[in-house]
């Protein structure tokens, strides 16, 4: 508490100074991208801090990274290839040891990496349906045959594209998009001036 004198009424007065609030400043902060590390799934190998020494012994800190290769391993377990990001050191130590028992080294799940079905039974299946394109049965659809039979409407069907996408198309139209169009362009001469036939062939 202090105290002070009126100017006004001639009272002495008491106050208490007030307690100020600091003034906070909230920076934004720029969080950086996250990027894939250079470490082998194998062994663990990481890139290596080295310096470049000159003639003058100056040293200029560089790193050494591993020789990284993404690789499709086959597990004969799973029956399945799987994809790894080894080194070179550790393709040449799956030769020796073999591929399960590095990954109970590393601690890794090979049930759980990507990879690409070899079982037998699925490449019999996609050898029977090549390009055709997996669809799950329609609980809604039209079970009547005779509505069916009178419907003009016909039910789109899905096809690959040649980019690998899936397109819905017309029943009849696939080859429209499965196959490339081939464009001939063919010169027709005339007396007033040449134009261009564009034919497109399939």
């Amino acid at each position: 508490m202090c105290s002070a004198r009126s100017a006004f009424s001639g009272r002495q007065m008491a106050f208490s100074a007030s307690r100020v609030a600091p003034k906070v400043t909230v920076s934004r902060v720029l969080v950086p991208a996250v990027q894939a590390g250079k470490v082998c799934d194998l062994t663990g190998k990481k890139r290596n801090k080295a310096n470049s020494v000159c003639f003058s012994n100056k040293k200029h800190r560089y790193f050494q990274d591993p020789n990284l290769q993404n690789k499709k391993v086959y597990w004969a377990y799973g029956q399945r290839w799987v994809h790894l990001k080894v080194c070179t050191k550790a393709i040449k130590t799956l030769e020796k040891k073999g591929l399960d028992s590095m990954a109970a080294e590393a601690g890794i799940d090979l049930w759980k990496l990507p990879f690409d079905d070899a079982r037998p039974e699925r490449l019999q299946y996609l050898a029977e349906n090549k390009g055709k394109v997996p669809v799950a049965a329609n609980p809604r659809a039209m079970k009547n045959a005779e509505k069916l039979a009178a419907s003009k409407k016909k039910p789109r069907v899905p096809v690959y594209t040649i980019t690998g996408a899936i397109a819905w198309v017309k029943p009849g139209s696939e080859a429209l998009y499965t196959t490339e169009a081939e464009v001939a362009v063919t010169p027709i001469e005339d007396e007033q001036d040449q134009q261009l036939k564009v034919t497109l062939t399939q």
